[in-house]
This record gives structure tokens, sequence and C-alpha cells, in this order.
């Protein structure tokens, strides 16, 4: 990867946020990108030779308020939701299930009301439950509630991160979908040949992207998981490293 970026290939880096770039915090409203993690991602997004993207669970705008990163591209709420340059997409099926969600919400609420610790948030798109600070004992009562609400209907999916259960429309879209598209649009914006693709991620739903990017991306995992990865680094302060190796690599 050295000679290929110090030869003039361009640079697509693609990676989630909590965990990966930024540390998990046990409130997710607690997590911030480190001062100098943006200014790393700020100079890539800034080179020529260079396109950034941020692929995360969190709503669109969540996500974009927390990294601040000019000429970034950002994709929400697993990819149903993307944002550059201003074109924003929203996966249209998901927009219609929006209703579905609220319905969702509403019932989750309530059971979240009796287990101290738990959180739920409201994504537009999506609907989570963080359990980070619940009892252990609450887990299988949480977990049979989520999949309640989402056997009342054919439309919604659970899935399951670190702490926290989702509720997301069933539409065969996520992030692997939505690193692919964004490896496309960010890669032939460079105006060259192919270039060198990087997705960094720490989650079971980067390991969809990993999937989805096999044979065409370097995929660093980041923590224990996923599986499947290329390379592996410890956590959000090696990833730092890797940024400042990547700047100083382009040029």
């Amino acid at each position: 990867m050295t000679a290929a970026l110090r030869g003039g290939r361009g640079l697509v880096l693609l990676s989630d946020l909590d965990g990966t770039l930024a540390p998990i915090r046990a409130r997710p409203e607690a997590v911030r990108l480190p001062p100098e993690t943006r200014r790393l991602l700020a100079r890539l997004s800034r080179h020529p030779r260079a396109r950034v993207g941020i692929v995360s669970g969190r709503s669109l705008r969540d996500v974009r308020a927390r990294v601040r990163v000019p000429g970034a591209a950002y994709a929400g709420c697993h990819g149903l939701e993307i944002a550059w340059r201003g074109v924003r997409f929203r996966h249209p099926r998901a927009v219609r299930l929006v209703r579905r969600l609220r319905r969702a919400e509403r019932e989750l609420r309530r059971t979240a009301a009796y287990v101290p610790g738990t959180l739920l948030e409201w994504k537009g798109l999506m609907v989570s439950l963080h359990y980070r600070l619940a009892p252990p004992a609450a887990l299988p009562a949480l977990r049979a509630a989520v999949r309640r609400v989402a056997a009342e209907g054919p439309t919604l999916e659970v899935l399951a991160g670190q702490k926290v259960l989702e509720l997301r429309p069933d539409v065969a879209w996520g992030k692997g979908e939505a690193a692919g598209l964004l490896r496309r649009i960010l890669g032939r914006s460079l105006g060259q040949g192919v270039p060198v693709t990087l997705y960094l991620g720490d989650d079971q739903t980067d390991a969809e992207a990993f999937r989805a990017l096999r044979g065409r991306a370097l995929c660093v995992a980041v923590g224990r998981q996923p599986a499947r990865a290329n390379y592996r680094l410890p956590g959000p302060a090696a990833v730092r490293g890797l940024l400042a190796w990547l700047v100083t690599a382009i040029g």
C-alpha cells in the first residue's frame, strides 16, 4: 500500500465512528471524536487524491455533528441515509416504514421504562435500545421484547451491536451496500485509476461491509470484533496512528 500511495494512486478511507475513530463511552451522547483524529481526517479529506467517508449506526444528523470533517461523506443509520457534497439519499422503502418504526418505538419505550440503565434512541430510520448500564439479568427480557415488537410485522429486523439492540427496516440494505456505494462514488470522483480502499470498523455490523468489500478493499478490524478482516488494530488510539501514517504516505 505504501508504494501504491506514494506512486500516485488515490485513497478512499471508510470508517465507523464509535469504537473505531472514537472511544466507546457508557452513554452514546458522551462520545467525542479526539481532536487529533479530526485533524488527521481533515487533512486526508483535503488531499486531492483522497476521499473520506464515515459509515455509522448513528443518525446522519448525529454523525455529521460529531465528526465535523469538511468534505467527508457521511452514511447514517447503517447506510439507510447518505450525504455527500449537497446530495442526500434516504432509502425510499425505509422512509415508508417510519410510521411502523414509531409504533415500535412507543412499545419499546414502555418496556425500557421498567429497566434502569437503558436508553431508547430514535434515529429517524431506526430505533436503538442501549443497555450498557442496565443490569445483566435484564438482557434476556430486553431481547425478548425487541424480538416481539419486530415480529408484529414482517417489515422490521433486529440488529445486535455492542451493548445495543436495534430495530431497522428490513430492506436488504446496510453497511455493506452503503460501503460499496461510497467506494464507487468517492473513487470515481478522484478521476483516476482504481484507488486504494480501506474500511475500518469495530462492530458486527461492520462485518457486513467487510463481506461486501472482500477483494476490493483492505478491511481493518478494531478491537476483538468483527472477524474476517485483513488486519486488526487494538483500538481508536492505534487507528489514529494509522491515519497519521496515511497522511505521510500519500504526501
